[in-house]
């Protein structure tokens, strides 16, 4: 199961489409985010440029990718591990209004597949983030060109030796025979630099357990609707699988009246034909009415 919380206007529209939304990255809350796998990714190449001589040709390489690459234009839809989860009902939902609709994890994952969409799970742990940006270095290293001198008959060159092998590596991977080499060894770094920033998340937010729908360069039809202070351009994700629906519960969350809600919803999903759709109420005792 993975959770959406929304509010009940959010519902109808789920319904009504069909879908479920998609926003672009750049407008989300934590947006700035998304940018930290691609910063992570410049610090450890600049630190092999300026403090790895041998290497410089490579960090120096990857790091010039890195501030001329065209970064992916990315949608995603949130989710959650967690049902009833105080922080999604404070921070995601209208006072009185939240409502958290769970999902059928496989058939969402279904839908991403058919489509080329990735539904992965968002990483926290700072750590985390780190080895695995430096595993794809790593990786990239091991399809880049390599000097022409191993580290030892380098380090016993003079400075000008240094300077010159430096200077040489450059050239071989920039101009000469192993440009090509060097350049797709960079485009599938930056490539995996591009797949992997929009599951980059601060650790501040672990507790919401976010598992995301990627859809990088969609083709579907680009729509939009307000913000508090800007547009948002959003697609649609038809999850549905024909006449299926991929909702299996409804929670009712912290309500002034959840017994009417309740029944409202009820009487909803019966209009839409949906099928057995499990509706609860919230156990969290939260007030904010």
């Amino acid at each position: 199961m993975l959770y959406h919380y929304t509010n009940l206007q959010g519902l109808l529209g789920i319904l009504s489409g069909k879908s479920i939304w998609a926003s672009h990255c750049e407008y989300l809350n934590d947006s700035s985010e998304y940018r930290q796998a691609i910063r992570f990714a410049k610090a450890f190449s600049g630190n092999i440029f300026m403090e790895d001589d041998y290497l410089a040709a490579f960090g120096w390489t990857v790091r010039d990718a890195l501030e001329k690459m065209q970064v992916h234009d990315v949608y995603v839809s949130s989710f959650s591990e967690k049902k009833d989860l105080l922080s999604q009902w404070r921070g995601y939902c209208p006072q009185g209004g939240g409502i958290c609709i769970g999902f059928d994890k496989i058939a969402i994952q279904k839908f991403c597949d058919s489509k080329g969409y990735h539904l992965s799970k968002c990483l926290y742990s700072h750590s985390e983030q780190e080895k695995i940006i430096s595993q794809l270095l790593d990786e990239c290293f091991s399809n880049f060109p390599k000097p022409l001198i191993s580290r030892s008959e380098y380090e016993a060159r003079d400075t000008k030796g240094q300077v010159d092998h430096e200077l040489g590596y450059r050239a071989l991977v920039t101009l000469g025979d192993g440009k090509e080499l060097a350049d797709t060894a960079v485009n599938k770094f930056t490539n995996e630099i591009n797949d992997l920033a929009p599951r980059v998340k601060n650790f501040g937010f672990h507790e919401e357990a976010e598992w995301r729908i990627v859809a990088p360069n969609p083709e579907s039809k680009i729509e939009f609707r307000t913000g508090s202070s800007h547009l948002i351009p959003y697609i649609q994700l038809p999850v549905f699988d024909g006449e299926k629906s991929p909702i299996i519960e409804i929670i009712v969350g912290p309500n002034p009246n959840p017994q009417r809600c309740i029944s409202s919803i009820e009487k909803l999903i019966k209009s839409f034909n949906l099928g057995k759709v499990e509706i609860n109420e919230s156990q969290i005792p939260f007030s904010s009415w």
